[in-house]
């Protein structure tokens, strides 16, 4: 039987969005990462059902320069519910 090949997710593929405005926000090939090792994240914990939120960005907060930040993983709605926000991931 073949060996099934794993592939991680890679943490830099993570959207992140500001929560003030709803913009995409967009940062430096590697920040992600670095910004979750920080935070002690295990970036092999996170998957396409995770996102990063701002509490602000440059486009809505002009002149600042960082923001908090939280980790949320997103799931399905049950069926015949509508989706709802889901509290941030720890």
């Amino acid at each position: 039987m073949p060996e099934m090949a794993t592939t991680r997710f890679d943490p830099e593929l993570l959207y992140v969005e500001c929560a003030k405005c709803g913009q995409p926000v967009l940062w430096s090939p590697g920040d992600t990462t670095r910004i979750l090792a920080w935070a002690g994240i295990d970036a092999q914990s996170l998957d396409e059902k995770c996102m990063i939120v701002s509490d602000g960005c440059p486009a809505c907060q002009p002149g600042q320069h960082s923001f908090s930040t939280q980790v949320v993983r997103l799931r399905k709605a049950p069926e015949g519910r509508p989706h709802t926000t889901q509290a941030p991931f720890n």
